[in-house]
């Protein structure tokens, strides 16, 4: 008789990947795309988002409408040379002979803009008519200075991606239905400003975090039971599944990074820190952080350590 496995079967436990913070970070519905769009003065999520706001009020710079989503990829050719002697790869030994970053997505709105854009031609309007010509070459003018897809994450952050002189080079392909909608499929490739820019490829994707001022904690520090200890309080009230970090220095560490870096040491909110005696005098910062590592509040005090 065959004996049933029942950990075949078993829930998933620690071994997932699963944590609560994962749900933060999902990248959520189609996003949008824009052309020509300057973000350099744009420093968190809402200011981001208000920048695209102006830009579908305007509808200058936008695409439009899209079907089916779209899709970044970055293709890339690497070379291992092959050496008398070489039996692994190994580190330092693979190179990058070219990148190609690229945009593909299928418009649903048949504009000239769109037209243009896709087929790097010209436009001339006289009255209520708008004429497209395609020049037989590809002049500068039909590369945009740059393409952005600007997209939500399920906490408020925006994830930016951004190519650098992109230049549909797809196949133009208009396609229309009886009972439907004419569609336009185009691959927008990033491509670099000149011979000599070989430092990175030319594209970069930004992710701007949400403008949430944290909040002070007012912290207390007395000797602990312990030498070399010292005991923190404090009537802040840690929200729930939030944890406390901290970090000691001669003047109050900022937080430079979010979440803050692996220098930062959790604390349970109650136990006595043991920071050592020398130590004593010295300042600490005190931060509460989500579950998705951002800061929500934060505070420093000066030490006071049991020196004996």
């Amino acid at each position: 008789m065959m004996k049933l496995n029942l950990q075949m079967f078993a829930a998933p436990g620690s071994t997932s990947a699963l944590r609560e913070e994962t749900f933060d970070n999902l990248q959520l519905n189609v996003g949008i795309f824009v052309k020509n769009f300057d973000y350099s003065e744009l420093t968190d999520a809402a200011a981001v988002l208000d920048a695209i706001d102006d830009e579908l009020e305007s509808g200058e710079n936008l695409l439009g409408a899209t079907r089916g989503g779209g899709a970044f990829n970055v293709s890339r050719e690497m070379r291992t040379p092959q050496v008398d002697g070489l039996r692994y790869r190994f580190k330092g030994g693979n190179f990058v002979d070219s990148s190609d970053p690229y945009i593909s997505t299928s418009l649903v709105e048949a504009t000239p803009q769109n037209f243009a854009t896709a087929l790097g031609a010209e436009l001339d309007t006289e009255g209520k008519v708008t004429t497209l010509k395609m020049p037989t070459g590809i002049a500068d003018s039909a590369y945009l200075d740059n393409l952005c897809w600007v997209g939500d994450l399920a906490d408020g952050r925006v994830v930016l991606i951004r190519l650098d002189n992109a230049l549909n080079t797809a196949n133009f392909n208009f396609t229309f239905t009886d009972k439907g909608e004419g569609v336009m499929s185009v691959e927008f490739h990033a491509c670099q400003g000149s011979v000599h820019d070989y430092d990175y490829a030319p594209f970069e994707v930004v992710w701007f975090g949400t403008d949430e001022e944290a909040e002070a904690i007012t912290w207390t520090s007395a000797a602990g039971t312990n030498v070399g200890g010292t005991k923190i309080t404090t009537t802040h009230s840690k929200g729930s599944g939030n944890k406390y970090v901290y970090k000691i220095g001669n003047t109050a560490p900022a937080i430079t990074n979010e979440p803050p870096d692996y220098t930062w040491t959790e604390w349970d909110g109650s136990a006595d820190i043991a920071v050592g005696t020398g130590n004593n005098g010295k300042k600490i910062t005190i931060a509460e952080v989500n579950t998705s590592g951002h800061v929500v509040a934060s505070g420093n005090v000066t030490l006071v350590v049991k020196t004996a």
